[in-house]
């Protein structure tokens, strides 16, 4: 009797240190599963943030090309404009002569400002700035 008293006492021990494992265990099974639950939200919103950048990506790509586009027609708009007053100063003398001629002093004063740190200091400038010829009276040379 006393043999099944110690037997059925160690196998109550064991069936304690069992559940008690068994708790512990499922305690870190629990634990595992919410780590895996964070991993796998934290992956959906990389995924997420990769495609909003891929999409980015490619209307950056697009304005660019739209820009590059653009930039060729103005180029081609900017040629054509040349070679057509290079044509009008070879057809006509009167209009060399014009383009070769300098500004007049007043309209050439006009181009001259100093460098400026600031705009405050621009706006400075304006203000203060020389008044323009009385267009009756003859230019100043």
């Amino acid at each position: 009797m006393r043999i099944l008293l110690v037997i059925l006492s160690a196998m109550f021990l064991l069936i304690v240190i069992l559940l008690l494992s068994n708790r512990s265990l499922q305690h870190d099974l629990n634990h595992a599963a919410q780590q895996r639950d964070a991993l796998v939200v934290s992956l959906q919103q990389r995924e997420q943030t990769i495609t909003e950048l891929n999409q980015q990506m490619r209307q950056r790509e697009q304005a660019e090309l739209a820009l590059r586009e653009d930039l060729s027609s103005a180029r081609q708009i900017m040629q054509t404009r040349e070679q057509q007053r290079q044509r009008s100063l070879h057809v006509n003398a009167q209009n060399r002569q014009w383009a070769d001629s300098g500004l007049p002093a007043d309209i050439s004063r006009l181009h001259q400002r100093p460098a400026f740190s600031s705009a405050s200091d621009y706006l400075r400038w304006l203000s203060g700035g020389q008044r323009l010829p009385d267009p009756g009276q003859p230019s100043r040379h």
